[in-house]
């Protein structure tokens, strides 16, 4: 598992938005199945490391925008 502040994951933003709707469900089904809190957890921390990557992947790709700063 990646920790925050490892380098991004390379994976465009659309990308990592379905991996966060699956382990999204995951947890849906965890939670029904009651998962245990270890289970829980780790799952928990793989959405929070998916979301740090959505957040860096919107940030790295707006920032290439052309003509976003001006000379």
């Amino acid at each position: 598992m990646r920790h925050l502040g490892d380098a991004g994951s390379g994976l465009a933003p659309e990308q990592i938005r379905l991996e966060l709707s699956r382990l999204t469900l995951e947890r849906q089904r965890l939670r029904e199945l009651a998962g245990t809190s270890d289970v829980l957890e780790s799952n928990r921390l793989e959405i929070v490391g998916r979301q740090y990557d959505l957040s860096r992947a919107l940030i790295t790709r707006h920032l290439k925008q052309p003509g976003e700063r001006a000379a």
